[in-house]
């Protein structure tokens, strides 16, 4: 009797655990926290902050020009102290917001961005900025691993302008600067970029004729590499340049507190969203082989409003039905609280390995391997621009 009943037991566990299903596993590995009078509170909070501390690299892949994600990043960033920023901008217009930001003053740096902001990609969104001072401000190192956007030529051939002794290249430099700025006011009126223009590539071309210093010939050269991306669509080459231009600062890594913050494609640490091994992939491996682990965070919003990358277009609403958040219908529909939702998708993936469940769909298996921590934001709000 006895053994009769060991394998009802048996029987009875096996059928429950047979019944998990992926949306069961997703509930029983959520925790939840709120965002009250600017302030983080609750468990999922707590576990989130015990883990950033436990590692020495710490992957936030995120969806863009949302003002909740710069502030989530911040108030982490008062608990922890980062060594090293890794960001999605290039290694120049980074280099040139960290030394303004440390050398010049309120006023002064007001000026600078009265003039530029417009040309920070990313940064040109207020949120954005002012975690970028506060990094600053901690000494924390900026590292842009990106190419050079195709709104910051500007910026850049300004700074070129001043570091030149070529009277020739000047008089170029400036004609540039004003010819960009002219395009940039009509870029929301269809006008394409001065930095994908002809004219900007003769220029640059005329540029290479000339007697310049190592420096600008860098810099030149980067910035026709960056226009080939653009011009081409080359992913690749984007991914291949952001991956060179972080070995090109390998040594900063082992054993500092590094931050890496770019869009939720570029950081599970296995394929990419777009099926390509990029940059979460790189700093995965580069922990691994200093015997760590590197902790990888996704964090989106379900819905609300979100900003844009130029000011003057119209921000967007969020559709939990697009194409861009349909794959993560099975967290949203465990959401029933006004709460940030914080998923351990390290524990979901053994649950599903376990019961052998298979993920038809192919980016909602990308994130839930490529990601230790999923957070979903209840509601955003749009960044807005410095000016």
């Amino acid at each position: 009797m006895k053994f009769i009943y060991i394998i009802v037991l048996i029987f009875f566990t096996q059928s429950v655990k047979a019944q998990e299903t992926l949306s069961s596993i997703i509930k029983e590995n959520t925790q939840t926290f709120i965002l009250d009078n600017n302030e983080f509170t609750g468990k999922g909070w707590n576990e989130i902050l015990g883990v950033i501390k436990a590692h020495n690299n710490i992957l936030i892949g995120e969806d863009h020009f949302f003002n909740e994600i710069p502030l989530f990043i911040s108030k982490i960033n008062n608990e922890v102290k980062f060594d090293n920023f890794f960001c999605e901008i290039d290694p120049y217009t980074a280099t040139i917001l960290e030394t303004k930001i440390n050398k010049s003053s309120t006023s002064d740096l007001n000026t600078f961005t009265s003039s530029f902001s417009n040309t920070f990609s990313f940064f040109a969104l207020e949120p954005e900025f002012n975690l970028l001072k506060k990094l600053v401000q901690a000494n924390t190192k900026i590292i842009g691993t990106d190419q050079i956007s195709l709104l910051s030529d500007r910026l850049i051939i300004s700074e070129l302008k001043e570091r030149s002794n070529n009277k020739t290249a000047k008089s170029i430099y400036s004609e540039i600067e004003k010819k960009s700025a002219i395009h940039f006011d009509q870029i929301i009126n269809g006008k394409k970029p001065y930095f994908l223009t002809n004219e900007f590539t003769k220029q640059l071309y005329i540029l290479d004729s000339l007697v310049l210093s190592s420096y600008e010939q860098t810099v030149l050269k980067n910035l026709k590499l960056s226009q080939n991306i653009y011009s081409n669509g080359n992913h690749h080459l984007r991914v291949q340049l952001m991956k060179h231009n972080l070995m090109e600062n390998y040594k900063l890594i082992p054993n500092s507190k590094n931050l890496y913050k770019y869009g939720a494609g570029h950081l599970p640490k296995g394929e990419s969203l777009l099926k390509i091994q990029d940059i979460g992939n790189l700093v995965n491996n580069i922990t691994d082989s200093q015997f760590e682990s590197s902790l990888h965070i996704m964090i989106i919003g379900k819905s609300g409003i979100q900003g844009v990358p130029i000011k003057g277009m119209e921000n967007q609403k969020l559709n939990p039905n697009s194409k861009d958040l349909k794959h993560y219908k099975v967290y949203f529909d465990t959401m029933d609280k006004n709460k940030w939702y914080v998923f351990n998708n390290k524990e979901i993936l053994k649950k599903i390995t376990s019961n052998k469940i298979k993920i038809e769909d192919k980016t909602l298996e990308r994130v839930i391997k490529g990601y230790d921590y999923f957070i979903i934001i209840p509601k955003v709000t749009p960044a807005k621009f410095i000016n």
